[in-house]
């Protein structure tokens, strides 16, 4: 039972391996192959630009070879890197070249299906080697992006945490500044009021002193001049009756 469990951990392991292995094949093939499309449409562009410029001075019965060079170069250059292309995807699949014919033949199969020859395994095995670097580097990269994400993302935080921690200190420094500043305005206002109002209490005194000292100076005054009047009005009356005093005796 211990051995038929083993072999079936054993055989799970080697099929996910294959189906990783197939998958990055996969896209490898496809990005290529987008490869290819792109240099074929670009070659389909030229050949109508080609046909079009040929025929246009053909009808003019001008010579076109020497103005269709550029063009055609152009052409045969897409169409060697088409065949690179082609052999990259061969790689990737793991196809090998058969030494018969020259063909690409699937790394599963023994035999050629063009021409019957053996496959070559050495060239089997190497493109076996070459999917697995491949998988290797994709794996180093995926490790790499996952501890530069975790390194962003804890600067992220200790960063936030600083600046939630420097914004926390000064509201409370700018608190406790507003709160000293209201207590030394509330301070100079009692003590300014303070002194106002015994400015105020003194000037009022000195006033009613003033008011005091000038009310008794007129009644003074009043009193003497009531008393030189009296007597002015005495001395009036004595000199009037003894002039009448002296007319009657006349």
């Amino acid at each position: 039972m211990k051995s038929f469990f083993e072999d079936l951990g054993r055989k799970i392991g080697e099929t996910a391996e294959t189906v990783t292995n197939k998958a990055g094949e996969a896209v490898e093939v496809q990005r290529l192959k987008n490869q290819i499309r792109t240099l074929e449409r670009g070659n389909e562009r030229d050949y109508m630009d080609l046909g079009k410029m040929v025929y246009d001075h053909y009808k003019e019965g001008e010579v076109v070879d020497a103005e269709a060079i550029g063009i055609c170069e152009a052409i045969q250059n897409r169409e060697e890197s088409i065949g690179k292309y082609e052999q990259q995807i061969s790689d990737v699949k793991g196809d090998v070249t058969c030494d018969g014919c020259g063909k690409s033949v699937a790394r599963d199969m023994a035999y050629c299906p063009y021409c019957g020859a053996k496959a070559p395994e050495k060239a089997a095995q190497e493109t076996a080697d070459y999917a697995d670097a491949v998988k290797e580097k994709a794996e180093d990269v995926a490790e790499t992006v996952k501890d530069k994400a975790e390194d962003a993302a804890e600067t992220v935080k200790e960063k936030t945490a600083n600046a939630a921690e420097t914004v926390k200190e000064k509201t409370a420094d700018a608190a406790e500044t507003v709160k000293e500043k209201t207590a030394d305005a509330a301070e100079t206002i009692k003590e300014k009021t303070a002194d106002a109002a015994e400015t105020i209490k003194e000037k009022a005194s000195d006033a009613a002193d003033m008011m005091r000292d000038k009310t008794a100076d007129a009644a003074d005054l009043v009193k003497d001049k009531t008393a030189d009047f009296a007597e002015s009005a005495k001395k009036m009356a004595e000199e009037a009756e003894e002039k009448v005093k002296q007319m009657m005796e006349d």
